[in-house]
Parts: structure tokens; C-alpha cells; sequence
């Protein structure tokens, strides 16, 4: 049995809550194609110069934290997404900017 601290239970709730009234449900075995800006607040002490967030979490955190929130309510099971274009950036408000839809992607012409 696995444990999902508390913490991450509560993002997850309100990532549920913000987007999923947004977006449509997928059913299993429909691949997905998974496009997210995540948009983090600035530090006011960090330098002019650094243009990207490149500070913790890792961007690999936010996807998890994201597809496993959307579990169940907008497509059955994560595994379903086939392709992704994963962005982390400054920007306010915090925000997640979220599109998924079908990967109509033509696979013959991926395959040569």
C-alpha cells in the first residue's frame, strides 16, 4: 500500500477543483496528448538575469502531481498520455495553464 502525504493530497484536490469543470472526459485506450505551462511567482530576491524558473520542485514533480490529480476525472488511467509539452515558468497569478486533448498523431509517418 502506497502513502500520499497529505500535502500532495490537498493539491491535487484543488488542481481537481480548478480545471476539471473545464475539461472533457477521456475514456480508456484513447491516447492523449497532454500540453501544460506551469507558472510559479518570481522571487523578489532573485537576479534580473535568471529568466527561468530553475529552482525546485523539479518539473518532473509538477507532471506527477498533475496527471495522477486528474485520474479518474478527466481521463481513466495517466497512461493514456502519449505525448506532452511540459513548460515551467514566472508568471502571476500561480497557475497551471492546461490543454489535453486526442493524439491524432499519424503514426506511420513517426515510425519512418
Amino acid at each position: 500500500m502506497s502513502y500520499t502525504p497529505h500535502k500532495t493530497v490537498k493539491a491535487e484536490a484543488a488542481i481537481r477543483a480548478a480545471i476539471c469543470d473545464e475539461l472533457n472526459y477521456f475514456d480508456k485506450d484513447i491516447p492523449l496528448y497532454l500540453e501544460a505551462t506551469f507558472y510559479r511567482p518570481r522571487p523578489k530576491s532573485l537576479a534580473k538575469r535568471v529568466v527561468l524558473p530553475v529552482q525546485r520542485p523539479d518539473i518532473d514533480n509538477y507532471i506527477k502531481l498533475l496527471t495522477d490529480a486528474l485520474e479518474k476525472f478527466v481521463y481513466a488511467n495517466d497512461s493514456q498520455i502519449t505525448r506532452a509539452n511540459i513548460k515551467k515558468r514566472f508568471g502571476s497569478p500561480p497557475r497551471i495553464e492546461l490543454v489535453i486533448t486526442e493524439d491524432i498523431a499519424d503514426v506511420k509517418k513517426e515510425e519512418t
